[in-house]
C-alpha cells in the first residue's frame, strides 16, 4: 500500500520506498501501468554512463563562458545540436535580449596608511592548467548590476553586512554613511545583494565583499588543490540585483525581453543598486584588515585569518568600478520528446548553462547531467517508447546574472505554462560531493522519495533514500542546499532557475542534487579538475543525479495519474502557520487554521478519487482527478501579488532578501514590520489562497 510522505517523518519512508517493486505499483499508476512502464524505467537505469557524462563535462567547462559570451553562444549551440542528434524534437533557440552588464575596469587600492593595490587575480595552481590562462581570457571579477563610481572613503568592517552588523557598529560609535564596508560571504548562505541592499540603506558609499577562511577556507580543511575548500586568492564573484524583489531583466519586469520589447529606465528599476561594489579574495582582504585600526571587532565577528580583526575607521580605500550597462543577447535551448497521449502536459528538466569562468560544478555538472539525460531518453524513444506526456528540456542561459532566460522565457510562455505545465524539476549543480539534495513543493515528497529508493548510491551501495540517513550533515557545502535532515525539504527560498515556474507561475518544483565540501563556488578553481579529482571522482554521483532526475520526470509523465500529493501540503502549510502565529491571538488566524483544515479534508478526498480512478481503470476518472492536480498549485497564487514586490505571486512561498524561505510571505513580511493592518490583509489573501486549493480538489 502507498505510505503518505508527511512532513517530519520521511525517515519512515525510506525502506517502504526501497523495496516498494517488490510489492506495489509507484504513486499514480495502475497495476496496468505500471506493469508496462517499469520494464523501461529499468532499462533507463541501465543507459547513464560516466564516461560519457565525464566528457561531456570536458567540453563543456574547457573555457570560461559568461553569458553572453561568444562561447556561451556555441555552447548553446552544441547543446541544441546533441538534443537533436539524440532524437529530441522541436528544438529551438530563443533569444532574449537583456540588461547583461560586463565590467570594463574593477580597482581597489588602500590609501592610507600606505599605498597598495589589490591584485584582483586568483593565483595559478601548478599542474591545473584551467587555472593558467591570462587574466584577460578569466574576465575581471566583478559584481554584476553594481553601480559605477570612483570613490575614496574610510573602510569599516562590517561582519557579515547584515542589519544587525551596521547596528552594532553604530553602538560602538562608527558611522558607516560615506564610508566603504568590508563584508564577508555569510556561512549560512546569505545572498551578496542582500549585502549590497543593506550597505546602500546605511548610506554607505561603496561595497567590498570577501571570503573570510574561517567560511570557506583552510579553517575548514584542505585547500585546493589538496582539497575542496578555497586558497587564499579564491574570489567569488557573483550577482548583486535585488532579484528578491523582481528576477529577469531588470529593464523588463514582469514581460518578456523578447527582441524589439519596450524597457523601462534604469531609474525606475526597483532591482538595480545604487551603490558600487566588488569581490575580494581573503588574501588581499587581509591587507585591508591589518590596516583598518579602531575598536576591536567582537568575537564573533572574527574570522581565521591570523590577525586581530578591527572596526576600522583609520584606513582608506579607493574603489573605481566601471560597468558597461549594455543590452546583449542570451540564448535559451529547448527540446522535448511528444507525449503519446496527452502531448500538450509538459514536464520539465531544466539546468543553467552560463558560468563565472568554467563553473566546474556552478553549473557545468548539472549541464553535462542535462544533456546525458536528453540522450538516455532519446535512446528510450528511438526504441519505440513515448512517455504519456511530454518531456521538455531546457538550457537556461544568464542564471548567475539574475536567474534570466528561465525569467524571460517563463514570462514569454506564461499563458501556455499555466494550463499545460505538470511540473518543474531543476539541476543547477550536478555533483559537489555524495550527500542527496533535494528541495521540493510538498506536492512532490513521494515521487522523489520513491525515486531515490530505486537509485543506488555509489559509494554505499544501499539506495539514495537510505544513504541519506548515513551521511553526516558536515558533508554538506557552504551553499544553502543539503541542509537540513528531511530527504525532501519543503522550505523554498530563491536562488536558481525554479523560481519563475513556483513563484509566478505556480507550477510545482523541485531543486536536486548531490553536495558536499566546496569552498571554490564562482572561482577560476571551480573547474573540470576540480570536479574530477575532489567533487566526484569518477563521475558516479553525477550518474546517480541523471537516474533520479530521469526517474522522476519519467514517473510525472508517465503515471495514468498524475504523481502529485497535495496532503502532506496540507500539512506543511498547517506547521508554517503555526510557527508564525506563535503566540499572536489575531481573530484571522482562527479563519486560516479552518482553511488549512479544508484543504487537509480536500486533499485527502482528492487522494480517495485517485485510489477510485487508478482501481477502476477509468480514463474518464484518471483525466478528471489531473484536471484537478494541475490547477491546486496555481489555485495559490494572488494575482496581486506580495506587497512592495508584486512578481512573487505564491502565498506559500517566496525568497527573503537573503534568498532563505520566507513561509506564507505576505502575513509574515506584514508582521515583522509590525503593521497589523496589513498583516490583517494579508491573512485574507492567504486564507482565500487556500480555500481557492480546497476547492479545486473537491
Amino acid at each position: 500500500m502507498r505510505v503518505p510522505l508527511a512532513l517530519g517523518s520521511v525517515t519512515v519512508l525510506l525502506a517502504t520506498v526501497a523495496f516498494q517493486r517488490a510489492d506495489q505499483a509507484p504513486l499514480g499508476f495502475t497495476p496496468k501501468g505500471a506493469a508496462a512502464y517499469l520494464p523501461v524505467e529499468e532499462r533507463f537505469l541501465e543507459l547513464p554512463s560516466a564516461e560519457r557524462i565525464r566528457k561531456a563535462h570536458l567540453y563543456l567547462a574547457d573555457q570560461p563562458h559568461l553569458a553572453g559570451t561568444p562561447r556561451d553562444l556555441a555552447l548553446a549551440e552544441w547543446t541544441r545540436d546533441r538534443f537533436m542528434e539524440y532524437g529530441l524534437e522541436d528544438v529551438a533557440i530563443t533569444t532574449h535580449e537583456v540588461l547583461l552588464p560586463w565590467p570594463e575596469e574593477i580597482t581597489v587600492e588602500l590609501t592610507a596608511p600606505r599605498a597598495w593595490r589589490a591584485s584582483m587575480r586568483e593565483e595559478p595552481i601548478e599542474g591545473d592548467k584551467y587555472t593558467q590562462i591570462p587574466a584577460e581570457a578569466a574576465g575581471l571579477p566583478y559584481h554584476a548590476y553594481s553601480a559605477s563610481g570612483d570613490v575614496v572613503a574610510p573602510v569599516v568592517y562590517a561582519a557579515s553586512g547584515n542589519p544587525a552588523d551596521y547596528d552594532r557598529l553604530a553602538a560602538a560609535g562608527i558611522d558607516v554613511r560615506g564610508k566603504i564596508a568590508l563584508v564577508r560571504y555569510s556561512v549560512p548562505y546569505s545572498y551578496r545583494g542582500f549585502k549590497a541592499l543593506t550597505a546602500q540603506r546605511r548610506g554607505a558609499a561603496g561595497l567590498l565583499i570577501y571570503s573570510d577562511p574561517a567560511d570557506d577556507g583552510f579553517a575548514k580543511g584542505k585547500v585546493y588543490p589538496e582539497g575542496p575548500w578555497g586558497p587564499p586568492s579564491h574570489i567569488q564573484r557573483g550577482g548583486i540585483v535585488f532579484d528578491f524583489m523582481v528576477p529577469g531583466d531588470p529593464l523588463t519586469p514582469g514581460w518578456a525581453s523578447v527582441p524589439g520589447t519596450r524597457r523601462i529606465d534604469k531609474s525606475q528599476a526597483v532591482s538595480l543598486p545604487t551603490i558600487i561594489s566588488a569581490p575580494l579574495s581573503y588574501a588581499d582582504a587581509r591587507v585591508i584588515l591589518e590596516a583598518m585600526g579602531g575598536p576591536e571587532a567582537p568575537a564573533e565577528w572574527k574570522g581565521a585569518l591570523p590577525i586581530t580583526y578591527r572596526m576600522g575607521g583609520e584606513a582608506t580605500v579607493r574603489m573605481r568600478v566601471r560597468i558597461d550597462d549594455k543590452i546583449r543577447p542570451i540564448w535559451t535551448v529547448t527540446g522535448r520528446i511528444r507525449g503519446r497521449e496527452e502531448p500538450d502536459r509538459e514536464v520539465i528538466v531544466g539546468n543553467h548553462r552560463d558560468a563565472w569562468i568554467y563553473g566546474g560544478v556552478d553549473p557545468s555538472s548539472g549541464s553535462a547531467a542535462l544533456v546525458e539525460l536528453a540522450r538516455n531518453l532519446g535512446e528510450l524513444k528511438a526504441g519505440g517508447w513515448r512517455p504519456r506526456r511530454s518531456i521538455v528540456f531546457a538550457s537556461w542561459d544568464a542564471e548567475e546574472f539574475t536567474l534570466t532566460s528561465s525569467t524571460e522565457w517563463g514570462e514569454q510562455h506564461a499563458d501556455r505554462l499555466r494550463k499545460q505545465a505538470v511540473a518543474y524539476l531543476n539541476v543547477d549543480s550536478a555533483a559537489s560531493g555524495p550527500r542527496f539534495a533535494a528541495s521540493a513543493v510538498p506536492a512532490l515528497n513521494q515521487v522523489l522519495a520513491e525515486a531515490a529508493g530505486v537509485v543506488r548510491d555509489p559509494g554505499l551501495k544501499t539506495s539514495i533514500a537510505a544513504a541519506r540517513t548515513e551521511r553526516r550533515p558536515t558533508e554538506a557545502g557552504s551553499l544553502p542546499t543539503g541542509s537540513g535532515e528531511e530527504l525532501v525539504g519543503n522550505r523554498l527560498g530563491s536562488g536558481s532557475d525554479y523560481t519563475v515556474f513556483l513563484n509566478h507561475l505556480g507550477i510545482p518544483i523541485a531543486d536536486l542534487s548531490f553536495d558536499g565540501p566546496y569552498g571554490v563556488y564562482h572561482s577560476i578553481y571551480d573547474n573540470h579538475n576540480w570536479v574530477a579529482k575532489i567533487g566526484d571522482p569518477g563521475f558516479l554521483y553525477h550518474v546517480a543525479l541523471v537516474q533520479l532526475w530521469g526517474v522522476a520526470a519519467m514517473r510525472l509523465a508517465e503515471a495514468d495519474v498524475i504523481p502529485l500529493d497535495y496532503a502532506p501540503y496540507a500539512a506543511a502549510i498547517a506547521r508554517f502557520a503555526a510557527e508564525l502565529k506563535g503566540g499572536r491571538t489575531h481573530g484571522e488566524f482562527a479563519d486560516l487554521e479552518a482553511a488549512i483544515s479544508e484543504m487537509e479534508a480536500a486533499a485527502k478526498a482528492l487522494n480517495t478519487a485517485r485510489a477510485s480512478a487508478l482501481r477502476s481503470g477509468n480514463p474518464a476518472e484518471a483525466r478528471a482527478v489531473n484536471e484537478k492536480l494541475l490547477q491546486v498549485e496555481r489555485a495559490l497564487l494572488d494575482p496581486a501579488g506580495i506587497p512592495n514586490r508584486p512578481w512573487y505571486r505564491h502565498q506559500i512561498y517566496a525568497p527573503k532578501h537573503t534568498y532563505a524561505p520566507e513561509l506564507l510571505p505576505g502575513v509574515a513580511e506584514a508582521l515583522e514590520a509590525q503593521d497589523d493592518t496589513r498583516a490583517r490583509k494579508q491573512l485574507h489573501a492567504l486564507t482565500a489562497a487556500i480555500r481557492r486549493a480546497a476547492a479545486v480538489m473537491k
